[in-house]
This record gives C-alpha cells, sequence and structure tokens, in this order.
C-alpha cells in the first residue's frame, strides 16, 4: 500500500467515525427528546387534574356561600369559606398561567436545549413558587384545618357549653393540623419534574460537550 492509499484509506475511515458519532449525537438526542416529550406530557396531565380538583371546590365553596347549608347567622361564618375560595381562584389562575406555559412548548430535537430552560423555568414556578403565591397556599391551608371548624365554635358553646364545644372544634383542627403536617413530611407538596428535566439538559449538554471535544481532537 503505497502513501495516496493509506491517505484515501485514512480519509474513508475519518468519514465513516464522523457518520457514526453523528447518528450517535442523534440516537441520544432522540431519546431525550423522546424522554422528556413523555415527561412534560405527565406534567401537564398532573396540572390539568389538579386544576379540576380545584375549580370543583372553588364551586363548592361559592354554593356554600350563597346557598348557606351551614345555616350561618353572623357575616364573620362566612369568612373562612370566603378567604378559602379567594385563596382557591388565585391558585387556580395560577395554574392556568402554568398550564398555558407548558402547552406552548413543543420538544423538538433542533431547540431541545432551549424548549428544556423553558419548561425547567415554568415548573421551577410551579415547585417552589414566589411570596404571593406560597403565602396564598399556607393562608388557604389555615383557613380549611383551623378557621372553618373555628367558625362552628360559638353555637357549639351554646348546645353543649363551652368546654364541650372547645374540645369538639379542637379535635378535627388537631386532626388536620397533623395530617397536613405528615403529608408535609412524606413529601405530598414537594415535585421533583424539575429536576428530572434538569437532569435531561445536563445530560444534553454533556453530549454536546463530548462531541466538540471529539471534533477538535479531529
Amino acid at each position: 500500500m503505497n502513501l495516496d492509499d493509506m491517505k484515501t484509506a485514512w480519509r474513508e475511515y475519518d468519514v465513516k467515525l464522523q457518520s457514526a458519532q453523528v447518528m450517535s449525537e442523534k440516537l441520544i438526542n432522540s431519546m431525550i427528546k423522546e424522554r422528556s416529550s413523555s415527561r412534560l406530557s405527565k406534567v401537564k396531565q398532573q396540572y390539568l387534574a389538579l386544576l379540576c380538583f380545584m375549580v370543583f371546590w372553588v364551586f363548592v365553596d361559592l354554593a356554600v356561600l350563597i346557598g348557606n347549608p351551614f345555616d350561618y347567622k353572623q357575616i364573620i361564618e362566612y369568612l373562612p369559606i370566603g378567604i378559602r375560595c379567594f385563596c382557591m381562584l388565585v391558585l387556580v389562575l395560577a395554574l392556568i398561567r402554568f398550564i398555558n406555559g407548558l402547552s406552548k412548548i413543543e420538544i423538538s430535537a433542533d431547540s431541545l436545549v432551549v424548549n428544556l430552560q423553558k419548561v425547567i423555568r415554568i415548573v421551577g414556578e410551579y415547585e417552589k413558587p414566589g411570596r404571593l403565591l406560597a403565602l396564598t397556599l399556607k393562608v388557604m391551608l389555615l383557613s380549611s384545618a383551623v378557621l372553618f371548624p373555628l367558625s362552628f365554635l360559638p353555637r357549639k358553646i351554646e348546645r353543649i357549653g363551652f368546654w364541650g364545644g372547645l374540645t369538639d372544634t379542637l379535635i378535627p383542627i388537631a386532626v388536620s393540623i397533623s395530617l397536613i403536617a405528615i403529608a408535609h413530611l412524606l413529601g405530598a407538596f414537594k415535585s421533583r419534574q424539575g429536576l428530572k428535566f434538569q437532569e435531561d439538559l445536563k445530560e444534553l449538554r454533556e453530549l454536546k460537550g463530548f462531541s466538540e471535544q471529539l471534533e477538535e481532537d479531529q
């Protein structure tokens, strides 16, 4: 084999190597794209299910405020449900904004990095809400677990006495607070979808860095 034959063989080998590298990149890109698309679809379904749940309770609260099934006599007795309804509406609007933002994103191989960054930003806002949304959620839980049972305290005192009414009111409050605390400790209020999208983005960037390094070595 002369020098020209060796050069030709080397060029052919180099072309095959580059083709294999491109195919490998496309394969990994496609895998990350499919995985991220599937995860994004699940996240949107979860958000939509939560939205339906919250809208249902908004209508329930409105029905209670309008129909007065608990036979409230004073305006202050309506306050816990009114607060909860208002907080629910704020959270519903925020959730609609999140869903709308995610619906505009289509995971594609051509702009995978940019789209993943958008998803991470929106999911991050949901998983780590700002002060306003965090405060709204806390007030809603406080209204449901504490203020709502307290709204029945005056009539319970009239019916079964002070200590009986107080005990009958504090028991459901204690149970509600305990359940919320246990759910928090078990991670019921935490979502890790954002971390998984970040892992996809990290893997994609490592792939690009490895590819660029190979090109420099050649």
